[in-house]
């Protein structure tokens, strides 16, 4: 785990720990010139499902 999430609730440490995976995937792949929202990466990342349209 890590260090910063240590004291939180387990609940709150895993929806930051989503969080900072959604930002950080969408942060990474948007300089590569993707062109997906931050919502559009989060659905991807939980879903495992592709959006019409938008080339990964």
């Amino acid at each position: 785990m890590l260090n910063f999430l240590k004291g939180l609730d387990n609940d709150l440490q895993q929806a930051l720990i989503i969080q900072l995976r959604d930002l950080w995937s969408h942060t990474s792949t948007a300089i590569e010139g993707n062109t997906l929202t931050l919502g559009e990466t989060a659905f991807v990342l939980e879903e495992g499902l592709t959006i019409s349209g938008k080339p990964l």
